[in-house]
């Protein structure tokens, strides 16, 4: 059991690092591997396979880098252990749900339609509850699934529900997902200068999350696209 503890915190605490810029690890490939994740499926070490998958989901979707997560997410999305804290089955709702709607929407292959209507069913669930912990992450997939579908203005209103029940809630973290997410939305609808306002909120909610990374990132986007411009 002790061991177990260790393991599963070893990709949290790696995870913290990585987004907080005080690592050398140029993506969560570094430090979280298939083969690791394999080794610890095939042991039947259930819980530390899914702490490993939760940040990997986290990292990835933050940094935006989902060809990254495909192969694992689709081999272990599902993986559940028993007795596992409930904060890390939360996420991996969370983070994969927002990943399946994603690749649902690049290649509209059932099987992430199927996780993602779950995970938002799930969110529903957990909302009855308690507003004020899943309010928001149900309004983001519901954006992500109305997204996916072209289902345009019920997608807007989702996202600035989403962007304002972060804020109220105090999850600054999910606001600044919230705000990119909604950001790459609008500037595929055209909306150029709403999607610049929402990228510079994302930004002002990483900073204060402490993601130097992701800011140090997002900072160099913003930068190219104004000499592009």
């Amino acid at each position: 059991k002790r061991k177990v503890m260790s393991l599963s915190f070893l990709p949290i605490s790696k995870g913290i690092s990585y987004i907080g810029g005080s690592t050398t690890s140029q993506d969560t490939n570094d430090f979280i591997e298939e083969e690791d994740m394999d080794q610890f499926n095939n042991n039947h070490e259930f819980a530390v396979c899914e702490c490993f998958l939760v940040v990997k989901l986290c990292c990835d979707v933050v940094f935006r880098r989902f060809d990254a997560l495909k192969s694992i997410a689709r081999k272990y999305i599902d993986c559940r252990a028993n007795g596992i804290a409930q904060y890390v089955n939360i996420h991996r709702y969370f983070y994969g749900g927002l990943v399946s709607l994603h690749f649902y929407r690049e290649n509209r292959d059932q099987f992430w339609l199927d996780r993602a209507t779950h995970a938002i069913s799930m969110m529903e669930t957990w909302a009855a509850e308690s507003v004020w912990n899943f309010e928001n992450k149900l309004y983001l997939l519901q954006a992500e699934y109305h997204y996916a579908f072209d289902e345009m203005e019920d997608a807007a209103t989702k996202y600035r529900l989403a962007i304002e029940s972060s804020q109220k809630h105090r999850f600054v973290h999910e606001e600044a997902v919230a705000c990119e997410q909604a950001a790459d939305f609008h500037m595929e609808m055209g909306n150029k200068d709403l999607a610049d306002e929402l990228m510079k909120r994302a930004l002002k909610c990483y900073q204060a999350w402490g993601a130097e990374k992701k800011v140090d990132l997002l900072l160099e986007m913003m930068k190219c696209s104004e000499l592009k411009n």
